[in-house]
């Protein structure tokens, strides 16, 4: 039995910058400042994580919980139509056929962990036809903190596998960051860096990921990497 729990942008799809159009209207929404996303340096971080460095740059404030929980529900309402109708989105090579060989075998339980909210990084999925793929998850919303929400998806994997005591060494964190590396190693996983987004493999492999791939496309790559 194995949790193979995956973080989504970058590593699963590209979104073509609709969550970043997305977040700059709410904010401005809320706030009247314009282009809230400019120099926020956002991968590999949870949506709250984002607006909260959104206010600390560009209006020098914290901001409010109310603030915050505003632009969380109009940048859910921003996002539909910049992933039906933005440039740019696309589920990366190899993904699809991954997620299908995965499924048919009922001993490997497919999650999420994610620095997207809840319905956010849901709609991405749902856009590139993969939500059936997965049956629980962490994200942004579950915690601020990165390596607090892996570990919610751990305990929802562990869960819905009806395993509570599942090792270490059968759940696995696939991402294409620094920080996917680091909270999955924090909750006591195995690691596997893909370097599909803006990280370099060798980045990747100095952080401690158990092993690091180019991308997904190698379909026995990876089932050699998790049955090892």
């Amino acid at each position: 039995m194995k949790l193979l729990i995956f973080d989504i942008d970058a590593t699963l799809l590209l979104s073509g910058g609709a969550g970043a159009r997305a977040l700059d209207r709410a904010f401005e929404e809320v706030t009247g400042t314009p282009d809230g996303m400019e120099g926020i340096r956002f991968h590999g971080m949870t949506d709250y994580a984002i607006i909260r460095q959104m206010g600390q740059l560009h209006r020098g404030e914290e901001l409010s919980r109310e603030q915050m929980d505003s632009i969380r529900s109009l940048y859910a309402k921003y996002l539909v139509p910049e992933l039906e109708h933005g440039p740019g989105f696309r589920v990366l090579d190899g993904v699809v056929a991954l997620l299908d060989r995965l499924t048919d075998n009922h001993h490997y339980h497919l999650g999420l962990a994610t620095g997207n909210f809840a319905e956010t990084g849901k709609m991405k999925l749902r856009r590139g036809e993969l939500d059936h793929y997965f049956h629980y998850g962490g994200f942004g919303s579950d915690s601020e903190i990165r390596p607090e929400l892996t570990k919610v998806a751990v305990e929802k994997g562990r869960e819905h596998a009806g395993a509570p005591d599942l090792a270490r060494d059968s759940v696995y964190v696939i991402g294409d960051t620094i920080y996917d590396i680091r909270s999955g190693n924090e909750a006591g996983a195995r690691t596997i860096g893909v370097a599909t987004g803006s990280t370099p493999a060798a980045d990747l492999a100095k952080e401690g990921a158990y092993a690091v791939m180019n991308d997904l496309t190698s379909i026995e790559e990876f089932l050699t990497i998790i049955e090892s």
